[in-house]
């Protein structure tokens, strides 16, 4: 993942709304190419959570990576 972290280090993954897919997005998937994992995760970040993860190289997302749900969403991973 494009994330610039340490080994053991936890980031976290939030995503927002977006009216179209940016220019610079990284990658764009549809929901349903989620596994459950990813699906549950991106569902908590819709509803507003920040999710935590051991390592950036865990999360299911790319940093700036668009998932097609209801809406666009972009992912971001700090």
């Amino acid at each position: 993942m494009a994330v610039g972290t340490t080994s053991g280090r936890h980031v976290h993954l939030a995503a927002r709304e977006v009216e179209m897919v940016p220019a610079d997005a990284t990658a764009l998937r549809h929901v349903d190419q989620l596994d459950d994992q990813a699906f549950d995760q991106l569902l908590r970040l819709v509803d507003g959570d920040t999710v935590n993860v051991q390592r950036a190289e865990e999360a299911p997302f790319e940093d700036g990576e668009i998932i097609v749900h209801t809406a666009y969403y972009r992912v971001t991973i700090q």
